[in-house]
């Protein structure tokens, strides 16, 4: 473990262990938020694409019901 003698003094990191490891705690965490944001996103966008899509065919469902309505009423 290159100037280290023991384990525990890699991880005291010659005094300032309290600042490295945070240091790479808070690497992580934005690196897992990197990962995980996007993937999030898509999957929330890919909801909302599908609520529409529902959302739409449901209006054209209304419109051919009033139609048929307005038709069938007519003769």
């Amino acid at each position: 473990m290159g100037s280290f003698d023991s384990f525990s003094d890699f991880l005291s990191m010659g005094g300032y262990a309290a600042y490295v490891w945070s240091a790479y705690a808070f690497f992580v965490l934005v690196l897992v938020f990197n990962i995980l944001q996007p993937v999030l996103s898509r999957k929330k966008y890919l909801k909302q694409q599908l609520r529409r899509e529902q959302v739409q065919q449901e209006r054209v469902q209304a419109q051919q019901n009033r139609k048929e309505m307005t038709n069938g009423s007519a003769t």
